[in-house]
């Protein structure tokens, strides 16, 4: 079960630290991530997924949330159930990266986004190789 702390935690690490365009700068999603549930109560219309400034609120939610789980699941004892969440929170987190990348080939800061998640698309793809082939 040790064999798993390091790619799982490497994979959050780098999944918080996705170079994101915000305003007028450039910041990290573990930002928004902390920043994401005071919007998401204060906002009813949060959940808004048509422009990247819009999708940033409930994709960093969506990542924090999963980040969570993928963490948690390195507590989990039985083996096969482990394997499950950790495929499951971490094939999600891809998905979720790709909802924020979605128009990369029209928005700069899609692009920026993408090219600076690559490092934690391919830890993920180790980690999924880790737990399935290992």
């Amino acid at each position: 079960m040790k064999k798993l702390n390091f790619p799982v935690i490497t994979t959050v690490i780098l999944n918080s630290f996705i170079v994101i365009g915000a305003g007028h700068g450039l910041g990290i999603l573990l930002i928004y991530e902390i920043l994401s549930p005071r919007f998401i109560l204060a906002d009813s219309n949060a959940f808004n997924w048509d422009h990247y400034d819009e999708r940033l609120v409930p994709v960093a939610f969506l990542s924090l949330m999963f980040q969570l789980f993928l963490l948690m699941s390195l507590k989990i004892k039985r083996r096969q159930l482990q394997k499950i969440l950790i495929n499951v929170f971490c094939i999600t987190l891809v998905f979720i990266f790709f909802i924020l990348v979605k128009d990369f080939s029209k928005s700069n800061v899609d692009t920026l986004s993408l090219i600076s998640g690559v490092p934690f698309l391919i830890s993920s793809l180790f980690l999924l190789f880790k737990v399935n082939y290992k």
